[in-house]
């Protein structure tokens, strides 16, 4: 699917957990959600930005549209 194409899937993933993000990588989902915003404690925010710097630069994820949702520059 190119850039512009719709999508017909897209799945919310919480940044704070590797297991659903590893999980993420398998399912054919249209788009992937990284969610560092509601989906992430204040406290784990700062481990999960790091989370998903390391999945995002990992193998494995297929054609799959990688979004990232954050924080306002605040947190």
């Amino acid at each position: 699917m190119g850039a512009s194409g719709l999508r017909r899937s897209v799945l919310a993933v919480p940044g704070s957990s590797d297991k659903m993000i590893a999980k993420a990588k398998g399912l054919p989902a249209d788009a992937i959600f990284l969610d560092l915003e509601d989906a992430v404690a204040p406290i784990a925010k700062v481990e999960a930005r790091a989370r998903i710097v390391d999945a995002l630069n990992s193998d494995g994820w297929g054609d799959q549209l990688k979004v990232m949702r954050v924080n306002d520059w605040t947190t």
